[in-house]
């Protein structure tokens, strides 16, 4: 693992199968087992960039509304967490893909530091409108989420997303993350 001083690396998971199917919840759940983005002890470093970047294929598509996520965290909905605001679905048959990318930048380290997270989404048009596209999170353009402990190895990068009813589903079919510096 090379994540030198000025070099753009993809690190770990290189997808090589869809990964297994998530119900979303009308709080934020993980399009992966979080286990799969998990940074090692110590990775974070003051400046340092992570992109990360997923193509979903979402297998059903019911009515409601539907919120985008970044998150640093071990699991569902962690407290390091930026958010889209709510948008409205079609009603159709799937599936649909959908195109998702994020960053991250360590804004401080310690078992005090802080993330700046942000990105944008791109559901197929069949499933959201091109009028509520695209899909930036956070909207508040607020970045710096709340406090991270940089020094731990437990945590992992992941996009989330909730619905407000039904019971969609999201395969992410790939997934790449990339060290920027």
């Amino acid at each position: 693992m090379a994540d030198g001083i000025y070099y753009r690396d993809t690190r770990q998971p290189f997808r090589i199968a869809d990964e297994a199917s998530i119900t979303l919840a009308t709080t934020a759940k993980a399009l992966w087992a979080p286990a799969l983005t998990i940074l090692p002890a110590n990775y974070w470093t003051l400046g340092k960039l992570v992109k990360l970047t997923a193509y979903l294929k979402w297998t059903t598509g019911t009515a409601g509304d539907v919120v985008w996520s970044m998150a640093y965290g071990a699991g569902d909905n962690p407290a390091p967490i930026v958010s889209s605001v709510a948008r409205a679905k079609i009603a159709s048959v799937g599936p649909f893909g959908a195109f998702i990318q994020g960053y991250a930048r360590c804004r401080s380290i310690g078992t005090a530091g802080t993330l700046s997270m942000f990105g944008m989404v791109f559901p197929d048009l069949s499933v959201m409108l091109s009028t509520v596209q695209p899909i930036v999170f956070p909207s508040g353009g607020v970045t710096v989420v709340s406090t991270i402990d940089t020094t731990v190895g437990t945590n992992a990068l992941t996009f989330q997303a909730s619905m407000s009813a039904g019971t969609d589903t999201i395969v992410t079919t790939e997934l790449v993350m990339e060290a920027l510096n």
